[in-house]
C-alpha cells in the first residue's frame, strides 16, 4: 500500500487512546492492520522527517498535553497461528491483539505460561518492549521470537529471546534501541497443560489448602487481586484513569541496602518490603518506599492522587492536566529520595515532554 493512500489524519486527539485519558494531539495519525501498511505509514514518517510513536492500547503511556509532533501508529496487527510439538505451543500473535484476550485464549486452552499475566491492559506487540511481568511471571519466561519492523530502515527483523536483552520491566526495546522498532508479532513458547506458577505471596496465601490449582483457578486470583487494585479494566469492575504501577521496584547494591535497611530500623522496621536477589542486589517495595514517604494510599493534591487501593498507582481524578500528574510524581520522587536516598525510576512511559523535573 502507498503511503499516498493510507488513512493519516492530522491533529488527532490522543487522551482517549490512553488509560490516563490525558494527552494532547498527534500532528499525524494512523491505524495499521498489516505489515505492509506499517512499513507505508514509516515510509510516510520518513520522506517528511517525522518522528513516530508506535501506541498499542495506551496503558503504559503518559503523553503530554501539546501531544505528539510526528505520526502516531495505533498497532492494530491481527492474527494467530499456533504450532505444537513435544509438548510445547509456539503461538504467533499479531502486536496489534489484545494481551488480556491473548491471555485468557492461553488459560482456556490450557497452554501454561501467562497465567499470571491475566488481566494485564494493553497489546501483545507491547509485552516485549516492557517485558511484562507479575505475580511471579514475565514474558521474557515464554517469549521465542519477536518480528519487528526496523524504523529506520523499513526492513523486517527478527530477535530471538537473548538478542532481546530482557531484565526487569527492560529489554533493548526500551533501552539501547528504544524507539527503533515496531513490533509486528510475538511468538510466545507455551506448555500445553503445564502447571500454573505460584510462586508470589499473595497467591500463595490463597492457594494454602489447594495444592494443585488450575490455571483457570491461577487466573482468577490474579484477576481477583487486580480488581481490589482498581487496576482491571474490564467491564463490570471498578477502575481508575492510570497505568497501573507508575514506578519500577528500585533495585540497590548490598550496601545500598544495608543503609536502607538501618532507615527502616528507625522507623520501627517492617515486613515483605525486600527480597534479595541472586546476584546480591535487593528489590525494594516501591510502594512501601511511598507509603512510608508520606503518600498513604487515596492520597489527592487537586486533581491528581494515588489509588485508595494501592500507593503505587497514580491516578487522574478528576480531569487532570499531564503535567499535572508528572509533576506530582516528581514530588513523590523527590520526598522518597530525600528519605531513602532512592531514586524511584517511572515504569510509564513519558511522550512529548520537553521538560519535567527529576522523573526521567
Amino acid at each position: 500500500m502507498d503511503s499516498n493512500t493510507m488513512d493519516i489524519r492530522e491533529n488527532v486527539p490522543l487522551a482517549a487512546l490512553t488509560t490516563f485519558g490525558v494527552g494532547g494531539p498527534a500532528r499525524y495519525f494512523v491505524q495499521v492492520s498489516s505489515e505492509k501498511e506499517a512499513v507505508s505509514a514509516l515510509a510516510f514518517a520518513r520522506e517528511r522527517g517525522l518522528g513516530h510513536l508506535a501506541l498499542g492500547g495506551g496503558s503504559n503511556v503518559l503523553i503530554s498535553d501539546e501531544g505528539f509532533p510526528g505520526l502516531v501508529i495505533l498497532n492494530r496487527i491481527k492474527g494467530l497461528t499456533v504450532e505444537e510439538a513435544d509438548g510445547n505451543v509456539l503461538a504467533h500473535v499479531g502486536g496489534g491483539e489484545d494481551w488480556q484476550d491473548f491471555a485468557d485464549l492461553c488459560v482456556a486452552r490450557e497452554w501454561q505460561g501467562v497465567e499470571c499475566l491475566a488481566g494485564i491492559p494493553g497489546t501483545v506487540g507491547a509485552s516485549p518492549i516492557q517485558n511484562v511481568g507479575a505475580y511471579g511471571q514475565e514474558v521474557a519466561q515464554v517469549i521465542s521470537r519477536v518480528r519487528c519492523l526496523n524504523t529506520a530502515t523499513g526492513k523486517i527483523e527478527t530477535f530471538d529471546n537473548g538478542q532481546c536483552s530482557f531484565r526487569y520491566r527492560e529489554s533493548i526495546f526500551n533501552t539501547g534501541e528504544a524507539g527503533k522498532y515496531l513490533v509486528l508479532s510475538v511468538t510466545f513458547k507455551l506448555i500445553k497443560g503445564g502447571a500454573p506458577v505460584v510462586t508470589y505471596r499473595e497467591l500463595e496465601e490463597r492457594f494454602s489448602d489447594i495444592p494443585s490449582p488450575s490455571l483457570a483457578e491461577v487466573r482468577d486470583a490474579v484477576i481477583a487481586i487486580r480488581a481490589g487494585k482498581g487496576v482491571l479494566i474490564r467491564t463490570g469492575y471498578e477502575s481508575f484513569k492510570s497505568a497501573g504501577s507508575f514506578f519500577k521496584n528500585p533495585v540497590v547494591t548490598p550496601t545500598q541496602f544495608k543503609h536502607i535497611e538501618s532507615l527502616v530500623a528507625g522507623k520501627g522496621g517492617s515486613t515483605n518490603w525486600a527480597w534479595p536477589l541472586p546476584n546480591g542486589d535487593v528489590k525494594i517495595s516501591a510502594a512501601w518506599l511511598i507509603q512510608h514517604s508520606g503518600f498513604d494510599r487515596g492520597y489527592r493534591k487537586g486533581t491528581v492522587g494515588l489509588s485508595p487501593h494501592h500507593p503505587l498507582i497514580l491516578i487522574n481524578g478528576d480531569g487532570a492536566s499531564a503535567r499535572e500528574i508528572v509533576d506530582f510524581a516528581a514530588e513523590m520522587q523527590q520526598r522518597i529520595l530525600n528519605s531513602f536516598g532512592v531514586l524511584l525510576k517511572p515504569e510509564v512511559r513519558l511522550i512529548g515532554f520537553s521538560s519535567s523535573p527529576s522523573i526521567e
